[in-house]
């Protein structure tokens, strides 16, 4: 599946996400999250041993909304399948590369300091392979009250 120019756009200008996991048969689990691509393939980038590192191996379906940086009211609903966990250096220097996107800076921690500054904790990346997509632009909505 195709994702399109314009949420490609809008992940490249920082747009958020909410990624929803299975918690277990009956609870969902959802959290705000940076959010990248790669070539037809959503990412995105955890922390290893979080509540919804265990919930996607136990589950890996997945569901998130990407939320137009500029357009609250505008977003795309993905629903697919996390199919590639990353967990090696690669995802580590991943998380520097949204972090600079986001925030300036690599994440939590300075230019000139080593990724051990802090205790910070290993990463891994989610490769997710949609099955679906909705898109719900509203070019004319406004981001102000109604």
């Amino acid at each position: 599946m195709q994702l399109s120019k314009e949420l490609k756009k809008a992940i490249d200008n920082n747009a958020f996400c909410a990624i929803s996991t299975h918690l277990n048969d009956n609870e969902i689990q959802t959290h705000l999250m940076w959010v990248d691509y790669q070539d037809n393939c959503i990412l995105i980038n955890t922390e290893k041993d979080r509540k919804k590192t265990e919930n996607i191996r136990k589950n890996s379906s997945i569901s998130l909304v990407v939320f137009h940086p500029t357009a609250m009211y505008s977003s795309w609903e993905i629903r697919g399948e996390v199919t590639e966990i990353i967990s090696e250096k690669s995802a580590d220097d991943h998380i520097d590369k949204l972090s600079i996107r986001y925030t300036g800076k690599p994440y939590r921690r300075e230019l000139d300091q080593a990724w051990d500054y802090d205790k910070i904790k290993s990463r891994e990346l989610w490769k997710i392979t949609p099955k679906k997509i909705n898109s719900m632009l509203r070019p004319q909505a406004k981001s102000t009250s109604e």
